[in-house]
């Protein structure tokens, strides 16, 4: 059976849920594609992330940036957070000791959170916020000395 014959036999319906189907999965296709993380590098090659241990080998074990960075996200993810959250975590950001670790926190924010947006511009979005706390203004501060958008 040649594949017109077969589309010829499809009921009006089927075929526009095969197109508008195929056509979805187009758009999500691309978009993904177009939409890929930030990723800056690290402003001192990684030798400002602290050692935190040694595995058994003696290879030095870095600081992990996910858990700042999924703390960011549970902060800032929904509507109603409870006051100072967000202040607390944004200023812990703001106050990483190395530009290494904010920008791996930037990356790893970006890389499992942002869908498209940087975690600057997910601060910069945020409008329900504490106040009374200068913890955005802070991470933003920091990030935008960082030079991360």
């Amino acid at each position: 059976m040649s594949i017109k014959k077969t589309w010829d036999e499809i009921h009006p319906i089927g075929k526009t849920i095969i197109v508008l189907g195929s056509a979805g999965l187009l758009f999500f296709g691309i978009r993904k594609i177009i939409k890929r993380p930030t990723i800056a590098s690290l402003p001192q090659g990684s030798k400002g992330l602290p050692v935190v241990s040694y595995t058994p080998s003696g290879s030095a074990i870095l600081w992990n940036p996910s858990p700042l960075a999924s703390k960011l996200y549970d902060a800032m993810k929904g509507l109603f957070t409870p006051s100072g959250t967000k202040d607390a975590v944004w200023t812990e950001l703001a106050q990483l000791p190395t530009d290494d670790m904010l920008t791996a926190t930037y990356n790893e924010f970006n890389k499992k959170f942002g869908d498209g947006d940087t975690l600057t511009q997910w601060i910069r979005d945020e409008y329900w916020s504490d106040i009374t706390g200068s913890g955005k203004e802070l991470a933003l501060n920091r990030l935008s000395k960082a030079n991360l958008k």
